[in-house]
């Protein structure tokens, strides 16, 4: 092994490397305080890097003590704090790793947002990946909507149970504590960031925007003697579904007949669908009288005591939208 990245660079590397084409990764065993000083730092090695998928400027490099640092002006230093729990690193191939999924996640908290924090743990605990959009010159000059990141499908590189274990047995990380906090309101099986988006402020209290109506599974099965249905997002308390129809991710006829199918049989089945359209979750006021439909089929009328809460609904739809 030659370096240990660490941080966004990793980050990059984890979304190009799972994405479908990637060359995948492997979970290797050993201390992560076996992970190679910033030495090798070199072209050659930023060229291995760059080639799995990273693309910022700055080289972020976990070292195992502050010793054993550069001081270069496009590579970061990362010491590691010692893990209580036996680690893994993530073999990306060509002498480079990585840290765990777990350790990647709680130290990269640090320098994110609340609520990045949680759409980070939604995709890593998901079926999908943010990956750049090729397409986006060619989308933008054509007078389209462009995004200049798009999701891609794959497999979840980890589990929220996972993620919260590891941050809880390691208080003495750098990060620990802005992990817990958001993966309070985190969850397993995301599709979508959007689905994840649309999680999130049915999770969060009245206090931080949300609407407090979980707790809730995503991408649920419900047993039928026909066939096996699956709801987008269930919650818990009324069993609903919640579906998500996006202009982005349920573009096609088929796709949108498949979902009024399934809507039909769960609704056979005594389980409540609603529909959220891309529309309705990003304007939060159309989104109110959503989750007051909600609250009458859950049985728990939607009440707002909570002093600013307009306000606070504002900042958070800001901060998931921007």
């Amino acid at each position: 092994m030659d370096i240990c990245i660490c941080d966004v660079t990793e980050l990059e590397c984890l979304r190009a490397a799972t994405a479908p084409g990637g060359p995948g990764i492997n979970q290797t065993g050993g201390s992560q305080l076996l992970a190679p000083g910033a030495t090798s730092v070199g072209p050659a090695c930023r060229s291995r890097v760059k080639a799995i998928g990273s693309k910022s400027k700055t080289l972020h490099v976990a070292v195992p003590s502050v010793k054993d640092s550069l001081t270069l002006s496009d590579v970061a230093c990362h010491a590691l704090g010692k893990a209580t729990t036996p680690e893994s690193y993530i073999d990306f191939g060509g002498g480079i790793i990585g840290l765990s999924i777990e350790y990647f996640y709680v130290s990269i908290c640090c320098r994110l947002s609340f609520v990045q924090r949680m759409l980070l743990a939604y995709e890593l605990c998901g079926y999908y990946a943010i990956v750049p959009n090729p397409d986006y010159d060619e989308e933008a000059k054509s007078g389209e909507k462009a995004y200049k990141a798009k999701a891609v499908t794959r497999a979840p590189l980890a589990t929220v149970e996972r993620l919260r274990t590891f941050a809880k047995n390691n208080p003495q990380i750098r990060g620990s504590k802005l992990a817990l906090k958001a993966l309070k309101y985190a969850a397993d099986s995301a599709r979508s960031p959007e689905e994840a988006r649309l999680a999130i402020v049915m999770l969060l209290p009245h206090s931080m925007g949300g609407y407090g109506r979980g707790p809730l599974v995503m991408d649920y099965r419900v047993d039928s003697e026909e066939t096996l249905k699956k709801c987008d997002i269930f919650l818990l308390i009324g069993r609903i579904d919640i579906e998500y129809q996006s202009d982005l991710y349920h573009a096609s006829r088929e796709a949108l007949r498949s979902d009024s199918k399934r809507a039909n049989a769960l609704s056979a089945l005594g389980i409540p669908v609603v529909t959220v359209t891309s529309e309705e979750l990003r304007d939060p006021e159309l989104f109110h009288t959503v989750m007051e439909h909600v609250g009458k089929l859950q049985n728990r009328k939607l009440r707002i005591r909570t002093s600013g809460f307009t306000e606070k609904r504002k900042a958070l739809w800001d901060a998931l939208f921007d």
